[in-house]
Order: structure tokens, then sequence, then C-alpha cells
């Protein structure tokens, strides 16, 4: 990545108290993030984002409380972990009118959403957006999920992807197949909106869906919303690179994002897709301080706020293993969660056990995103440097300390990226796919999945 091409920036967050990564964060003293279920909060929030020329607010979203750690979700209430988790697709919808220029993605499960009711719902944030919005398509790995919509444990990882796939055909069909680019002629003399015979229904019949259509929601800016994905399953990353524009793989080491880089392009090439059209977005976060001195304050205060146990349990949870039953030097045995890579101690292939995680992930330095640390010059290299190695495309902010930590990258970071052409001085303008993938536009590009489905191929 050379140093005059700007790279897409943006916050990592949910709509909750302990999201965004953060789990027990929202304990120091500083941290805002008591307030988040005010509007105002992520109004003042975004206010600053755009104010910085970020382009994206990426609002991740669970469906259950964790309950894995000591059989209850007792861990998950006392320490706020990803919890209370409120709508974020109702908070997008008052943002956006909120804002001109940032965009927004969303995190919604093909495992327990309806087809149906998400095309329509994400055609209209995409309306309501002028095309600022994206989709995070997950497949959902918490039991309390499961348990929360009727079933008796977690869907298969198997069939859960395979769900996922006709989800994605259903939405595509509506998206891009039901309404003809000439359909809406919005004219007042002849009291014509739409030409009946350029709207047609999809009529899909599916093992796991069964859909009429047409689709009630007139085409949006982008007809479908950007494709965000998490996966770093071998099935996730055939899903990232049959469908996905930005994948968010959770590597921390800039080496290993350039390997998944170079395998999610091989899967997308395999596809019939450009590489240049997938690309990875990785998570950070920032101490900074005007010194080094100032820094490592930050740092230590951080610490102090830091509870080992609100993060194992944040960490139960995402694998599935209940990790207050093992003893410290027991090995940690695979879960039906989500993240069972990170179950390997230092790249040695063997299972972690729960000591290393107390003293992998019981550091604020040496959490799971990437963190750096020091002056805003020093930070501003440590992200082009991590930039260099890795080809990533977008760059997400977790924030540390709520609101404080925003405020930290928009005024000592940003100048620092500005002056390197890292991040653009001035603010985005466009749909959030012509942003992310300039030489695209604002639609689906031809040789995309998707684009087989268009009006008027058969459905």
């Amino acid at each position: 990545m050379t140093e005059n091409v700007p790279l897409v920036f943006g916050v990592l967050d949910e709509f909750s108290v302990g999201g965004g990564g953060a789990a027990t964060l929202w304990t120091h003293p500083r941290d805002q993030r008591l307030d988040a279920n005010s509007l105002r909060y992520w109004v003042d929030l975004a206010a600053t984002a755009e104010q910085a020329n970020l382009d994206l607010l990426f609002l991740g979203d669970v469906l259950g409380l964790y309950d894995t750690y000591g059989g209850n979700h007792h861990a998950a209430v006392k320490w706020a972990i990803e919890a209370p988790a409120n709508d974020p697709a109702i908070l997008v919808a008052a943002l956006a009118s909120a804002t001109e220029h940032l965009a927004f993605t969303v995190t919604s499960s093909t495992t327990y959403e309806d087809p149906f009711n998400l095309a329509r719902r994400f055609s209209t944030l995409d309306h309501l957006s002028d095309g600022r919005f994206g989709w995070n398509v997950v497949t959902s790995y918490l039991r309390s999920a499961a348990h929360n919509f009727g079933l008796t444990q977690v869907v298969d990882h198997s069939e859960r992807y395979a769900r996922a796939e006709e989800f994605l055909d259903v939405v595509y069909k509506l998206w891009e197949g039901s309404w003809a680019d000439d359909a809406v002629i919005a004219d007042k003399k002849s009291q014509t909106y739409a030409q009946g015979d350029r709207v047609r229904p999809i009529n899909h019949v599916g093992d796991r869906f069964s859909v009429a259509g047409p689709h009630v929601s007139a085409p949006s800016a982008q007809r479908t919303p950007v494709i965000f994905q998490a996966g770093n399953s071998q099935r996730g990353r055939q899903f990232g690179g049959r469908h996905a524009e930005i994948i968010f793989t959770g590597d921390t080491d800039p080496r290993a994002l350039n390997s998944n880089l170079t395998t999610v392009r091989e899967i997308a090439v395999a596809e019939g897709r450009s590489p240049e059209h997938v690309n990875v977005m990785a998570g950070f976060s920032v101490i900074v301080g005007k010194t080094e001195i100032d820094a490592q304050k930050k740092l230590d205060e951080l610490q102090d706020s830091y509870h080992i146990d609100g993060v194992l349990a944040n960490y139960a949870g995402t694998i599935g293993v209940d990790l207050s039953r093992l003893a410290d030097s027991e090995p940690i045995p695979a879960g039906d969660g989500a993240d069972s890579w990170v179950l390997r101690s230092d790249g040695s292939g063997e299972p972690a056990t729960v000591a290393y995680l107390r003293d992998r992930l019981g550091k604020v330095a040496t959490r799971r995103d990437a963190v750096f640390i020091g002056t805003p010059s020093k930070v501003a290299s440590q992200i082009a440097d991590h930039a260099s190695i890795s080809g990533a495309r977008a760059y997400m902010l977790l924030q540390q300390i709520g609101r404080e930590s925003l405020d930290d990258f928009a005024n000592l970071v940003a100048p620092e990226l500005v002056s390197r052409g890292l991040l653009r001085n001035d603010p985005p303008t466009g749909t959030l796919r012509s942003r992310l993938t300039p030489t695209v536009g604002d639609r689906l590009p031809a040789e995309s999945y998707a684009a087989r489905y268009r009006f008027p191929h058969p459905l």
C-alpha cells in the first residue's frame, strides 16, 4: 500500500454499553458508553467521525446474551458484554438524517432473519442514506441466539452457510432482478409511477425459502448494499470470495492478514470475479498522547479498568467453551462457536490454555485487535507500516474509551495520516461502494455473483 493512496477509515462499534470489542472498559472514569442508549451519544459520535473525514460507522450486533461462562448470563450482564444489545438498523435510520457523508454498515444474521423483510429494510436504509449503506453478513454462533429463535442448539456450521447462500440468492433476486432500471418513470401526466411490465415477481422456491415477490421497494442508489463478511473457516472464506466486497478476518498480524487477502482473492478469481473487487478490513485501537509519557499514562489507566474475568466471559461465549470450568493449565477444547482459529499458543499449533489467554487477553496492549501506542507521529507510522504489509483497504477503529478514543484519533492521529496521504483531506462523497472500490461505481460489477439475476436475466 503506497502512502499516497488514502485508506478507508471508520469506527467499529455496537449499539450497546459494552460493545466494539471493549469488554469492561466502559468502567473507565472518562468512558461515556453508559449513554449508549441515548441518540445524542451516537449523533455526537457520528459528527466527530464525519468532521475527521472518516468513511464509515460499522455496527456489530448479537441476538442473545453471552451465557456460556459459568453456564448462565450473569457475567454478561455484570460486565455489559455486548449488552444491552439494541437494534442497529433503527439507529442507522436516525443517523442517516444527521449526517451528510458518513456511511453505515449493519450486522444482520442470515440464520435468524427473513430474506424478504431484510431486503425491504435494507433497501429502505440505502434510500434514506443515499447509498451510504452496507450489510455485514453473519451466520450467528451464540447458543443463546438459537434459543431465542426456538431452536435447542446452534445450527450446524455447514447448514448455516448453506442457508446463507440461498438467503443471498433471494435478496439478490429482489434487489437486482425484480425491478428494471427503467421501471420507475414517476410521470404525473400519465399517472404512472412504475411500468408493470418492468417489475416482476421472483418466484423463488428453494430448500429453505419460498418467496414470490416482487420486491416492494423501488431500486435504491446501490440496489444491493455493500456486502461485508466475517469468517475465517474454509467455508467462510469460500462464501466471502463469492459474495463479499470487504472481509473482516480478525487477524491482527499484517502478514497473516495479507495471506488471507491472497487466499480470498484466489477464491474470488475462481468465482469469476476481479481480485481488486474484494479486500480485507482490519480492526485497530490507538492509545495516543502528545508525548510517549502521556500515551503510557493512558495505557496504565486503561489497564486499571480492564478486567480479565469479563474478557474471558466474552471470549467463552465467542468460542462456545465454558472457560470457568477449566484449570489454568488445561488445554482449551474446540467449541461450537466462532474464532476457534484463535485457540493456538504462539503459532505452535498446540491448543491454548486458560493461562495463556489470561496472559494474552489480560493486557490491553496485546488484545485481539491491533493496538497502536505512542505519539501521533508514531501511531501514524505504525498504521502505515501495517497497511503496507497487510494490503488492507479498510481500517476500523475500536474505541478503548467511549468517545475519547475517537476524539484522540480525530484530533491527534488523523492530521498525521492526512499529511502522509493515508487519510483523505476532504469529506468522502458518493455511495459507500464507490468509495471502497472507485473503479466499480455505485452498483455491483457485471462479474459479480448477484449480476446473474439482473433484469431481464431469468430468475
